[in-house]
């Protein structure tokens, strides 16, 4: 079991926020575990691109309306995906195109000029995506208005029916 540590100075000046996708590593292969609690880690924090990351991901992730006092955060990315829009990859990339300017907006608009720049969102990219019978693998790289920039490839399950 690997030990989570940091100083107090790490986090001067910065929000931090609760570790939702566990064993995310700058790069290289790595499964994340969607969990908030998980066995010996439970209340892992995090901050800087790693956040932003975490950020993008739960937006993108959310459905538009599916929050009761935030109609308006989310975008419709899953409802597409649910609703078996996505074919090809190609359906990806135009589906991720239109889901990224909600996601722009939601997350431009929750971020402050007293934030650090590797907290603010600048972009997202689909570098790749495909399809394996009901499973598509998005790599995003996610770019902070500091100009650093994390790829993650999330495995999503999409609709099998015909």
């Amino acid at each position: 079991m690997s030990q989570l540590s940091g100083t107090v100075q790490q986090y001067q000046g910065r929000t931090i926020d609760y570790l939702a996708f566990d064993d995310a590593k700058a790069s290289g292969d790595a499964l994340l575990s969607p969990s908030l609690i998980k066995p010996g880690q439970s209340g892992a924090i995090t901050t800087g691109i790693q956040k932003l990351v975490q950020r993008f991901l739960l937006e993108l992730l959310t459905e538009t309306g599916s929050l009761d006092y935030q109609p308006g955060r989310g975008c419709f990315f899953i409802t597409k995906v649910r609703a078996g829009l996505v074919r090809t990859s190609a359906s990806l990339f135009s589906v991720f195109a239109t889901a990224e300017v909600d996601i722009r907006n939601n997350l431009r608009n929750e971020d402050t000029f007293s934030d650090p720049d590797d907290e603010r969102y600048q972009r997202a990219t689909l570098i790749s995506a495909s399809l394996s019978g009901d499973t598509a693998f998005l790599n995003i790289r996610v770019l902070s208005v500091a100009g650093e920039s994390r790829e993650v490839i999330y495995p999503l399950r999409v609709s099998a029916a015909i």
